[in-house]
């Protein structure tokens, strides 16, 4: 074998995106549907992101925000070079505890901060790829409203600064036909419905 195939490479680093020219804008991207690899096709497209060099801003609604968190892929993700990952909301799956339904004031109150961190990497962040990951679950649990989402949409529409990507199961039918990429998770079937529970490293 080469000696320098054998040589690890250097991890490449973190550069200012600048939003190509000529016929391609930036994308907006919506991975939506009742199935399960929404926001696993979200992180999928930020670690090819970040691995070509782009930051990465990646803000979750409604996840919950602690660090001893459930979702491994943060304990990777967080680490990386050039990735900005911000959980917003309410712990909703504790230990030993059933999940938690339901939205209160302070449920609201954690997705405006979303959006407005949001609206603040948009507006002059320098990510090349801005995830939003269940911004579209918090309008159907009536924590945003879908005006709220579309005037973030509208901000990007006019300047297009990055690649946009936003999760969740339902969009509204102006957000389908502004976004260059529109792919629909449909659940075929599902191994919880036999009884098997949510796995670590596979589920979350």
């Amino acid at each position: 074998m080469n000696e320098d195939a054998k040589a690890p490479r250097a991890p490449r680093k973190s550069v200012p995106y600048s939003p190509p020219s000529g016929p391609y804008p930036p994308q907006l991207h919506l991975y939506i549907g009742d199935g399960k690899g929404k926001t696993t096709a979200a992180v999928g497209l930020a670690a090819r992101a970040l691995g070509y060099g782009m930051k990465v801003d990646f803000i979750q609604f409604d996840k919950g925000g602690s660090e001893d968190d459930r979702y491994y892929e943060r304990r990777l993700l967080r680490a990386a070079p050039g990735m900005n990952w911000i959980a917003t909301g309410l712990e909703r799956m504790r230990p030993g505890q059933p999940f938690r339904f339901g939205a209160t004031d302070e449920d609201r109150r954690e997705a405006l901060r979303a959006l407005a961190l949001a609206r603040q990497s948009l507006e002059g962040g320098g990510a090349g790829l801005v995830v939003l990951d269940e911004i579209l679950s918090a309008v159907a649990y009536r924590l945003l409203r879908e005006e709220e989402v579309w005037e973030l949409a509208e901000l990007f529409l006019a300047r297009r600064p990055c690649e946009l990507a936003m999760t969740g199961r339902r969009a509204s039918p102006r957000l389908i036909e502004a976004a260059g990429l529109v792919t629909e998770m449909k659940c075929v079937k599902h191994c919880f419905e036999s009884g098997i529970p949510a796995r670590p490293g596979i589920d979350y």
